[in-house]
């Protein structure tokens, strides 16, 4: 065991009240935020992938990280908002005559302590979703039986990775697994190779595609997507990706191959095309959309992306479809034949809930959830397959996006021990290519306008979507602070305008608008 050791890292006067500090103290990077003449030390590198805190922006008693906009309490480190699944360490402190003195090694974490429980909660799926809930039950204080059901059964891990690195021999940062085999075993949470075939809700009880049947006290459906595979002659050629085995069959087929057509505009198909690029084979997108995430970001948006990609070499036939797929390449509704050794389809996903035939579905295969993220009684559901109301009282909506899965699970197993959280969260997802970061925060099914701040050549830029006169959601591409800030702003009010948002919405969260 290392012995504590006190370290006298700063004045008080050097820590803001209202900013953050970082110290450096025997090579461990710590945060220090202020309140009053209290001093408050957590680590300074965000637990997901690395990010900088600091250059982060404060909301009162929390820290959104730059890069992927996790949220932890900067007064004891708790984790708040995904995609990290740790919280900070935090290390005790205390200020004597004017000075900070922060006390190493950090003090230990625990979670809640557990009252015996008889009751079983089942997760169907492994996913963001199900893997954060099994975690959240346990910090809580469950100490009941948890059981995850997978048919793949991997150590849950952070999928996003797949399309932004893996292909791209690149190594990400992001940690994956999400935790590794011994935490479930040190936490009790049983990991099955199972895949749901049938749910009585009546009867409390799941069946599985082996005859085995379980009964339930409480069940979450996490299950995800399935993707789509578009009816085209030859698709059976085509790669898909969702899973790792898909990412390790592409990656077996790239290192033989030098042309691949990616067919898709949308994040998938973008990101792989930007993987591929980078691993060196000649790429062309095709897509029937007229600029990528059309629908998402709109053309002028994803006009930049085209630029950014064209940069680096892919190629693009927009507003065109696949007709054929063959052995050495595709062809095209236009008539053109794209020579090709690697065809990956970025088609979207189709929600994972066949097995749901005894609930109510909607047309899309997702199950409607209502703020607490209940199906029905006993009943939850998140992630992928959740069609749950917009900040909690708005319009239905399905966001496929690992942030939003993981605050999902963490929600519904907080209400299936018996909370009633409604989740009302900003949504946010981001997208990766060529290491530059674009953020979304917030929703626009659709808008009025759409204003600009930066260069969308270049890129670097925010940009609002204007709906009625007011902000219902922004992009921004290499602008880490104030995608950050906006999380904190849209939060606290739905009225922003962009005059009020301004060129830096940081800036306008440091001067406590809003509050």
């Amino acid at each position: 065991m290392t012995a504590s050791s006190e370290h006298d890292v700063a004045a008080l006067d050097e820590v803001p009240l209202t900013g953050l500090h970082v110290v450096d103290v025997a090579g461990t990077p710590i945060l220090l935020t202020r309140q009053g003449d209290t001093v408050h030390a957590v680590g300074a590198r965000c637990p997901h992938a690395g990010g900088p805190l600091a250059e982060g922006v404060r909301d009162g008693d929390r820290v959104i990280c730059p890069w992927h906009k996790a949220a932890f309490y900067l007064t004891t480190g708790t984790l708040l908002d995904p995609p990290a699944v740790d919280p900070l360490p935090r290390y005790d402190v205390r200020v004597a005559a004017g000075r900070v003195l922060v006390t190493l090694p950090a003090a230990p974490a625990k979670d809640a302590a557990a009252a015996p429980d008889a009751r079983c909660f089942v997760i169907a799926g492994a996913g963001a979703a199900g893997a954060m809930a099994a975690q959240a039950m346990r910090e809580i204080g469950f100490g009941g039986r948890i059981v995850m059901l997978d048919s793949a059964n991997r150590v849950p891990y952070d999928r996003t990775v797949l399309s932004k690195y893996a292909l791209s021999g690149e190594a990400g940062a992001e940690k994956t697994p999400l935790q590794r085999q011994d935490y479930y075993r040190a936490h009790r949470i049983e990991r099955r190779t199972a895949t749901v075939v049938a749910v009585d809700p009546d009867g409390r009880r799941i069946t599985c595609a082996d005859g085995t049947s379980l009964a339930y006290d409480r069940l979450l459906l996490a299950t995800g997507g399935m993707p789509r595979s578009p009816h085209i002659p030859g698709a059976e050629r085509a790669f898909l990706l969702r899973s790792r085995d898909d990412a390790e069959r592409i990656l077996a087929q790239a290192e033989r191959s030098e042309r691949a057509v990616v067919f898709g505009a949308g994040f998938i198909g973008m990101e792989v095309a930007a993987a591929l690029r980078e691993r060196g084979l000649d790429v062309t997108v095709v897509g029937p959309e007229a600029a990528p995430f059309e629908k998402q970001l709109g053309a002028t948006i994803g006009r930049a992306f085209v630029h950014l990609h064209l940069r680096y070499g892919v190629a693009f036939r927009l507003s065109r479809s696949i007709t054929s797929i063959e052995a050495d390449g595709v062809t095209l509704d236009s008539g053109e034949r794209l020579p090709a050794d690697l065809v990956v389809i970025g088609a979207g996903i189709t929600p994972a809930t066949e097995f749901a035939a005894s609930l109510p579905r909607n047309d899309d295969g997702s199950l409607s959830v209502d703020a607490t993220l209940r199906v029905a009684d006993g009943i939850y559901a998140a992630g992928d397959i959740a069609r749950f109301p917009l900040y909690g009282d708005g319009t239905p909506i399905r966001v496929e996006h690992w942030r939003v899965a993981e605050q999902h699970g963490r929600v519904a197993a907080r209400n299936m021990l018996g909370g009633s959280e409604r989740y009302d969260a900003v949504p946010v997802f981001w997208t990766i290519q060529y290491l530059k970061r674009l953020d979304y925060i917030g929703h626009a099914a659709d808008w009025d306008d759409i204003v600009v701040h930066g260069d969308l050549e270049q890129p670097c830029f925010l940009a609002y979507y204007v709906k009625d006169g007011f902000v219902v959601a922004a992009a921004g591409l290499d602008r880490d602070r104030d995608t950050a800030a906006l999380i904190a702003l849209f939060s606290r009010r739905r009225d922003w305008t962009p005059k009020a948002l301004g060129a830096s919405p940081a800036d306008v969260l440091a001067r406590g608008a809003g509050a």
